[in-house]
């Protein structure tokens, strides 16, 4: 079967030429997860639409109350140098400085790592904690997905046929808030990782919660724990807290990278990582 190529230089045109082929066309933006699919005979689609030409697709815009969008062609690179990102939210600037080795960073997208759906995607747990929604389009118009609700397995997403992530909204960062990320990987440089966290900090709201990646079907988050003090006599009870609550909402599994107990425990040891990080 023969793959047609188009390069449409607006998100109309891309929305049409994936609605001529739904279920049997492909998105190609930074095509770091998609050209492994085509190589490996995993993957034959009829019909690649390169959105890389779309120039609001690549661009990072703040509005006034300060909501940030990313555009869903945004580079990792893009995203982790961006100062006023990296200020305002640390765990999205480093999550995306995780993801592979610098020639993956700067092709790889954050639309397409989060629509990859891999569990182990290192941008999706500050996204979470965040509060983050996708927007979509198609020929059929636009809506917006809580990231909550985008995942539905490995791999696995809840876009419909047709449907392109245009970018990713975040909400305005609470007043002081902190938030970080860290990452168990098996060799130092670039590698996927066993396990990935997340974590944010409300001092005013006194409350903390962490998102998990790679160790269940989806990147999970933890319930919220409320009343945390900051002080120092206090870290050790608020990181074995927080520990606790990330090891009962994962679900981890034996692969050829980790073990299930393995995944369980460096979990757990990302959450108390972050939480002397984030508190004192």
């Amino acid at each position: 079967m023969e793959t047609r190529y188009e390069r449409p230089e607006t998100v109309a045109a891309a929305c049409a030429l994936l609605a001529e082929r739904p279920g049997k066309a492909v998105v190609l933006a930074g095509g770091t997860d998609l050209q492994i699919k085509m190589r490996s005979g995993d993957l034959q689609p009829a019909l690649i639409v390169d959105i890389k030409h779309i120039p609001e697709l690549a661009k990072i815009a703040w509005s006034k109350d300060g909501e940030l969008t990313i555009g869903s062609a945004v580079t990792m690179r893009q995203l982790y140098e961006d100062e006023k990102i990296a200020a305002t939210y640390p765990v999205l600037a480093q999550g995306a400085e995780a993801v592979g080795s610098l020639q993956v960073r700067c092709r790889a997208t954050v639309g397409g790592n989060l629509c990859n759906a891999s569990p182990c995607m290192d941008t999706a747990p500050g996204l979470l904690l965040l509060g983050a929604r996708l927007r979509v389009a198609s020929a059929r118009g636009e809506r917006e997905i809580p990231l909550e609700q985008f995942f539905a397995g490995v791999k696995k997403t809840n876009l419909a046929p047709g449907e392109l992530c245009t970018a990713i909204v975040v909400p305005a960062a609470a007043q002081r808030l902190k938030t970080a990320f860290d990452k168990i990987k098996r060799v130092r440089g670039h590698d996927l990782a066993l396990v990935n966290a997340g974590a944010a900090f409300d001092p005013e709201q006194k409350t903390l919660r962490a998102a998990i990646g790679s160790a269940a079907p989806t990147p999970v988050m933890t319930a919220s724990l409320k009343n945390v003090s900051a002080k120092a006599a206090d870290l050790d009870d608020v990181a074995k807290r927080l520990a606790a609550l990330a090891v009962e909402a994962i679900r981890p599994i034996d692969d050829v990278r980790a073990s299930a107990e393995y995944r369980r425990d460096m979990a757990a040891l990302l959450c108390r990582r972050l939480v002397h990080q984030l508190l004192q």
